[in-house]
């Protein structure tokens, strides 16, 4: 039961430290893009590829500073954690903005009532 206990709380630490660190400008704004964009089905792959994009300019973004880019370290659970959670907030984005187009797409082709 002890390791159970600490196995949890080395859990919660990860969880906390996966989310201060965690930057989400860039996969908010990839997944805009994309969901704005893309057409109306396959919404967790359009997630994974705001992801997929999002990760590589928040790891070259220091490099605008003229510091060395910071590339995450996918055998850290801190990392997965990070991962997991923006393809979480990507899927949501790009499910809602899709939703949202298609109402729009919709209320645009509906023809008005005749009086």
């Amino acid at each position: 039961m002890d390791e159970a206990v600490q196995f949890f709380w080395a859990m919660v630490d990860a969880t906390q430290a996966a989310l201060i660190g965690l930057n989400l400008v860039p996969v908010i704004a990839l997944a805009m893009a994309v969901g704005l964009a893309a057409g109306g089905r396959f919404y967790w792959l359009k997630a994974l590829a705001a992801v997929a994009l999002a990760i590589p300019v928040a790891a070259l973004w220091p490099q605008v500073y003229g510091m060395s880019p910071i590339w995450p370290d996918l055998t850290q659970i801190e990392a997965e954690i990070q991962v997991c959670v923006q393809l979480a907030i990507a899927w949501a984005i790009v499910l809602g903005l899709g939703a949202l187009k298609h109402a729009a797409a919709h209320a645009t082709m509906r023809k008005p009532a005749k009086a």
